[in-house]
């Protein structure tokens, strides 16, 4: 498989309807068919048409991206402007002289960037501790402004490598950026608790079919915090809801808040 950036003009290349997003390879997936003497094809064409697969993508539980672009016109022009990391897949040459090749075009990085949601200040739940002394925070009693609680860790470190959450038969739809709630629409992961850098070089999640895939991508690792979901929530179905024990347990530790800063979360899906 070669990487190029599509800079010159490729003679007669029409589009073909089969284009795609791949949420588990976060890729959008587009096939250009070439014939001869039918014109010319910039890489504005390719841009335009990824564009059109990402739009109709969700975005988070409310919006698609294209109600996201609409409203961010600087983030969708500078799209549009974009030269893509485009990366060519196989070539097919048909028997009427057309030439059809594959391309695959990674959201994660360049077009990550310009899509991105506000991070950042995510609440933590569960019982909470004094970053100072590491005593339990009392109960109803208000934090000091300039003060960051932290988990109140009460056990040894499990050594978890990755956070796991299994959703399966609960007819969950992908996203680009869902999110992780309790039983009371509190977010336990999502935007709130990730590096803004580490989301656009990850994604927010990774989504699996199998727990086996799951543990053996370097992502989630062999030990994760395995969290069964019992819910999904949202316009666009693709919040998993878990219980206040489960969200307390993901926020039990400052190593566990670590996997979550690093996007260290995967979905298993059906």
């Amino acid at each position: 498989m070669k990487s190029t950036v599509i800079l010159m003009l490729v003679v007669g290349i029409t589009l073909v309807s089969a284009d795609t997003l791949d949420f588990s390879r976060q890729a959008v997936y587009v096939t250009m068919l070439e014939r001869q003497n039918l014109g010319s094809f910039a890489h504005g064409n390719l841009t335009a048409r990824v564009l059109e697969v990402l739009g109709r993508a969700s975005y988070d539980r409310d919006i698609t991206v294209r109600e996201f672009l609409t409203s961010h016109p600087r983030e969708a022009l500078r799209l549009e402007r974009m030269t893509l990391p485009v990366i060519q897949g196989e070539t097919r040459f048909g028997s009427d002289g057309s030439v059809s090749t594959d391309y695959r075009v990674p959201l994660t990085g360049s077009i990550m960037v310009q899509i991105l949601p506000k991070t950042g200040g995510g609440r933590l739940l569960g019982r909470v501790a004094c970053p100072c002394c590491g005593q339990e925070w009392p109960e109803g009693v208000d934090v000091p402004e300039g003060v960051e609680l932290v988990p109140y860790e009460t056990g040894t470190d499990p050594g978890y490598t990755g956070i796991l959450i299994d959703g399966r038969g609960l007819g969950y739809k992908p996203a680009l950026f869902p999110r992780v709630v309790n039983e009371k629409d509190l977010e336990v992961y999502g935007p709130g608790f990730v590096e803004e850098k580490e989301l656009a070089v990850s994604g927010m999640v990774a989504y699996y079919q199998s727990r086996t895939e799951a543990l053996a991508s370097e992502r989630i690792g062999a030990n994760p915090l395995a969290v069964r979901a019992i819910g999904v929530t949202g316009t666009n179905a693709c919040d998993f809801v878990v219980s206040a024990h489960d969200a307390a347990k993901i926020h039990g530790s400052k190593a566990n808040l670590e996997l979550l800063a690093k996007c260290r979360v995967g979905f298993l899906v059906d």
